[in-house]
């Protein structure tokens, strides 16, 4: 059983929460705090397994809250905000905090919704403190000049790539960081990021990446033409995809239905990826739930495309990447400090 801390200045919605999951057999709230000191005292007693935590509470916040708990716990942080702050947001993940979600509205949701929640919180409880470790301060990134040693054995085609397209979900947005920290600032081709997330963080993980990468990231705008050095990220509701036209790439924002009740997809991303693009397709598995993903890369193997997948080790949710290597689309399944160096080697310039 999963033992749960709720963290919130808000009665009203620690009393939510444990109506939420008190319906749930998996879990068991274990105890209440509401503030960040309570929360640090609380944890410090131990047998904690997952922490809902506000951003925004007296005495201290949720942020210095889990900066201090995850020094010394192995519990698994989750964040709740009705916050649309880039600053807070990302703050939450460099200070330990394995994902940021916006406080759901449980009058509004179905018991699909509810179940599909639960769900998700159940999945990433299970990440321990050795990840939640690896993500916040990260391995030494090889140089890219190192990058050959970085195949481990596992041969990723080089070639002459038009695109890099990467897809991820829970834990993805440290991942993104990582691998983008991981290539040269001078990578000679563009790069598209589909990452499931909630609409109010979408333009903050862009200007997050942006500050602390080299490279320029913005939102994907229909009708654009990716252009070398930069990298586009789905905005939150619409599907990424890509079209050729007289030998030119453009991408076009897709709002049809979800896939996998998800919009964006990975999977409409890479299905369009292996149409336009065809060997010239290099695609990227990253941490998350599910398998969205799973059968556009499939495709995009059958077109003569490359696919690698994140390992399992360093994962904070193992889903999307098993579900590509269980497909036999994936031709090097590598640590998350090794990608970026491995794809800059694979790359040839044009």
């Amino acid at each position: 059983m999963i033992r749960m801390l709720l963290v919130d200045d808000s009665a009203l919605i620690r009393s939510l929460l444990k109506q939420l999951f008190g319906t749930d057999d998996r879990f068991e709230v274990a105890g209440e705090a509401t503030n960040g000191k309570e929360a640090v005292e609380k944890a410090r007693l131990g047998n904690i397994d997952l922490i809902i935590m506000d951003i925004n509470m007296p005495v201290m916040d949720g942020i210095e809250a889990t900066r201090q708990i995850s020094a010394f716990s192995s519990a698994a942080i989750v964040m709740f905000t009705t916050e649309d702050s880039m600053d807070s947001t990302y703050k939450s993940i460099s200070a330990g905090a394995l994902e940021v979600l916006s406080k759901p509205n449980v009058t509004e949701m179905t018991d699909s919704m509810l179940q599909e929640f639960r769900e998700k919180i159940y999945v990433i409880s299970q990440t321990r403190k050795n990840k939640a470790v690896f993500y916040r301060t990260g391995k030494p990134l090889p140089k890219a000049s190192d990058a050959a040693a970085s195949f481990d054995g596992q041969k990723i085609p080089r070639r002459n790539y038009d695109l890099l397209l990467i897809g991820s979900s829970t834990g993805g947005p440290s991942a993104l960081q990582a691998i983008l920290r991981g290539l040269q600032e001078d990578f000679p081709i563009p790069i598209l990021i589909t990452q499931h997330i909630d609409k109010l963080f979408d333009s903050q993980l862009v200007k997050w990446l942006d500050d602390t990468t080299a490279f320029s990231v913005t939102l994907a705008k229909n009708g654009e033409r990716p252009e070398k050095g930069h990298v586009y990220v789905a905005p939150s509701d619409r599907h990424l995809v890509i079209s050729k036209a007289a030998g030119a790439c453009f991408m076009e924002l897709d709002a049809s239905p979800p896939l996998h009740f998800l919009r964006p997809s990975v999977d409409k991303m890479f299905s369009s990826a292996a149409t336009a693009l065809g060997d010239k397709a290099l695609a990227i598995v990253l941490t998350g739930m599910g398998r969205d993903g799973a059968d556009g890369a499939v495709e995009i193997r059958k077109a003569g495309g490359s696919v690698l997948a994140q390992d399992e080790e360093s994962c904070i949710v193992f889903g999307m990447p098993k579900a590509v290597i269980e497909a036999g689309a994936a031709q090097a399944v590598l640590p998350l400090d090794k990608i970026g160096p491995a794809v800059q080697a694979a790359v040839i310039r044009p």
